[in-house]
């Protein structure tokens, strides 16, 4: 099982990320593909106690807007570092839908983008194993000010000075 940096610190990986055409496990924590995760929803079968969903770059995250106050965890897949559209997607998570889960980045995000991801509102990254955990944790306060605003501070610079 991968390890996991939660809220800047490393913390217990709970959850098993599930690929596209693979089955869960009855019981075991699983962040299901968008699509199999809305076509359990649509019959009712999700348990959202054991269940949440990963978004693909290509997914509109507008679709889980019915289930968004019952997920304890959306997961944000990375296949490629120079693909962008998952820092929108969890913007459009936080500030759209209002989610205020884990929100995790899953795949191959890069540490220079640890920082942003934080600032669109990820507050998870599961990393790999051999993962220095202590310069991924550095990357995460790269910058001590930030000038835009942004889901971790709502307020831009020049209203914030005093």
């Amino acid at each position: 099982m991968s390890k996991l940096i939660k809220d800047k610190v490393l913390a217990d990986n709970e959850w098993t990320v599930i690929n596209e055409g693979d089955s869960t496990a009855a019981g075991q924590k699983s962040i299901l593909p968008l699509s199999d995760f809305i076509a359990l929803a649509e019959k009712n079968e999700v348990d959202f106690n054991t269940q949440a969903c990963w978004l693909g770059a290509a997914d509109e995250a507008e679709l889980l807007a019915p289930y968004i106050k019952d997920l304890q965890l959306i997961g944000l897949n990375f296949t490629a570092f120079m693909d962008g559209r998952s820092f929108s997607q969890a913007r459009t998570l936080r500030e759209h839908l209002d989610f205020a889960g884990e929100l995790r980045a899953i795949g191959y995000f890069i540490q220079d983008q640890m920082f942003y991801l934080t600032r669109c509102g990820v507050n998870a990254f599961e990393i790999p194993d051999d993962a220095d955990i202590e310069s991924l944790q550095r990357s995460l306060t790269d910058f001590s000010e930030s000038y835009q605003a942004a889901c971790d501070e709502p307020q831009p610079l020049y209203r914030r000075r005093v």
